[in-house]
């Protein structure tokens, strides 16, 4: 098994175990040459363990000790702002995923979504920095990590202005053509020239039309909760 899939055993046997609820899982025997990698041509079969008698929440945790394992031996190092490196010259952003049991197990995220390229082949590291929201930059292109319980994934903003990029308030951004929105992207449905959002409102934004929330239109009542409510009174100030 190459370095560039080390992470993905951890991530396999994760999914394997959370929606198949398999009844095995293989225990790799370290090559003495190579002792960070699991090597599949020497798999210990006498350390298989049977998941049989487990629960879920043990068999989560299994894994986790599993993944951790396979992070340590990889020896990752942070780089900045959620950039880290391993001992292979992999780049990795790091995120968490999380379980319906409230188990947070560490991911590195080493390919962009969708295109399968890798981190360590795109991101200038010295130059990558946090705007804010989901956004990231380094001197050639604008990212975003989009973010789910699964640890969520982390592409290019394709139709970014890298001149003219910048975050607003705490889940939007704007360029000279566009107005972002962390999970929708390109807004088309907003009002360009009057959209306002600002920090400590959330994810609420308006325009001359009207309300948005996570990029969608919001229409407020009697109705809404209390903080939504402060958040639009806020946004209005």
């Amino acid at each position: 098994m190459s370095n560039k899939n080390l992470i993905k055993v951890g991530q396999f046997l994760l999914i394997c175990i959370s929606l198949w609820g398999c009844k095995d899982v293989i225990v790799y025997k370290t090559d003495r040459n190579n002792s960070s990698l699991p090597n599949t041509s020497q798999i210990n079969t006498q350390k298989k363990v049977t998941q049989e008698n487990l629960t879920r929440r043990e068999r989560i945790l299994k894994t986790k000790r599993i993944v951790d394992s396979a992070h340590k031996k990889a020896e990752w190092q942070e780089v900045r702002d959620g950039l880290w490196k391993n001992k292979f010259d992999d780049i990795g952003f790091k995120t968490r995923e999380v379980t319906e049991e409230g188990i947070f197990i560490t991911r590195y995220i080493t390919q962009l979504c969708c295109d399968g390229m890798y981190l360590k082949e795109v991101i200038d590291t010295n130059s990558f920095r946090y705007l804010g929201s989901s956004f990231y930059k380094d001197k050639k292109n604008i990212y975003t990590h989009y973010t789910t319980a699964s640890g969520g994934n982390f592409s290019i903003v394709e139709d970014a202005d890298h001149n003219t990029f910048r975050v607003l308030g705490d889940c939007y951004a704007k360029d000279k053509y566009n107005i972002y929105g962390e999970r929708a992207m390109v807004m088309d449905h907003v009002d360009y020239k009057t959209f306002k959002t600002k920090k400590g409102v959330g994810c609420f934004a308006k325009d001359k039309n009207g309300y948005y929330f996570w990029g969608d239109t919001y229409t407020p009542s009697s109705d809404s909760d209390k903080e939504s409510l402060l958040m639009i009174n806020k946004l209005n100030e």
